[in-house]
């Protein structure tokens, strides 16, 4: 008889292996033509990185816009399916899964999106958001599933009254709670923070953040967590990857990242967290430029033109990730 999937991972979890297993992940969009009819490049969205998560582990991925953090999410959780690569979850490839297989993972597995105006139904009520997730893994007790709903709100920090109401009568505090609420209806083991407070004030945002770590004791749930916020990384996550145009440039715990950084990207990202001094505000000098286009057709490192440390090498060979001390990994030559 074939075991369930719950029944799978409690196994897994008992052998210690890791929550989530990526290795070599890339994701590309493919060539089109432009209206000249000329061929354009692939977009390196994700080119080719690897990490684990374990269970109960916060990992934080952060970097500039444009890097390939939000498409690392959806093809971790296959809403947009990759080029190449694995994603194991508790042992499993998903990416070998059929659809219905894994329609049955997605209750293990949830998504917090950055905009909770977008991630909604404005046609539907709260209550009826909260539902969907019953209804759609085939738990048909209407009475139910509104009593379940019910104890959602509260768990988040909402009420009753709210239960009514549609998207536009909440803030987007309140209907991130929402969003929360729903990611955590099924009970799911690994959740993905998409920039889960970026579009929040930053009175809000704090709330939302302890929300999150509360939710994470009391359900076990690990995290990804993306953002471009170092100060909030700083807070919540147990470790942090660092991405740079489609590569995870450097990865290592919280504490090493933030006292002990090697890469230039890194420092420079945390050059970037305004300092309080005497009253006033100072911030050091960032890097210079802007992120490169991921189409674009580089040689060498793909850091090497905003790099203040380059040398000719920096201009002809990628470096790898590689561990420079122990449980900290950096793809630069100098800091290996």
């Amino acid at each position: 008889m074939e075991l369930s999937f719950r029944t799978r991972v409690v196994m897994n979890i008992k052998k210690e292996i890791p929550l989530l297993e990526v290795v070599d992940l890339k994701k590309y969009f493919l060539p089109t033509k432009n209206i000249l009819e000329m061929q354009v490049a692939s977009v390196r969205a994700v080119d080719g990185i690897s990490f684990t998560i374990s269970k109960g582990e916060t990992l934080g991925l952060v970097g500039e816009s444009g890097c390939g953090k939000s498409t690392v999410a959806k093809t971790l959780l296959r809403l947009i399916e990759p080029t190449s690569g694995q994603v194991s979850f508790f042992g499993t490839n998903l990416f070998d899964l059929k659809n219905i297989t894994m329609r049955n993972i997605r209750k293990e597995m949830q998504i917090i999106f950055q905009d909770p105006y977008s991630s909604v139904n404005p046609a539907r009520s709260i209550g009826n958001i909260l539902q969907e997730p019953f209804e759609i893994h085939n738990c048909r007790d209407k009475k139910e599933n509104a009593e379940k709903a019910l104890q959602l709100l509260e768990r988040v920090g909402l009420t009753s009254e709210h239960f009514k109401k549609y998207p536009h009568e909440l803030s987007g505090g309140q209907l991130q709670r929402v969003g929360i609420a729903r990611a955590i209806a099924l009970n799911p083991k690994f959740v993905v923070a998409d920039e889960p407070v970026a579009a929040l004030d930053v009175s809000i945002q704090a709330q939302i953040i302890n929300l999150l770590l509360d939710l994470k004791e009391e359900l076990d749930i690990s995290y990804l967590f993306i953002s471009h916020d170092m100060a909030v990384v700083e807070y919540f996550c147990d470790r942090v990857a660092v991405m740079y145009l489609g590569k995870i440039v450097e990865i290592a715990s919280s504490e090493q990242i933030y006292k002990s950084p090697k890469h230039p990207y890194t420092l420079a990202l945390l050059n970037a967290i305004p300092k309080l001094d005497s009253g006033k505000i100072k911030q050091r000098i960032p890097i210079k430029g802007d992120i490169s286009s991921p189409a674009s057709l580089q040689t060498g490192c793909a850091f090497q033109s905003r790099c203040p440390i380059k040398e000719k090498r920096c201009e002809e060979e990628i470096p790898n990730l590689q561990e420079s001390a122990p449980n900290h990994h950096v793809a630069c030559f100098f800091k290996q």
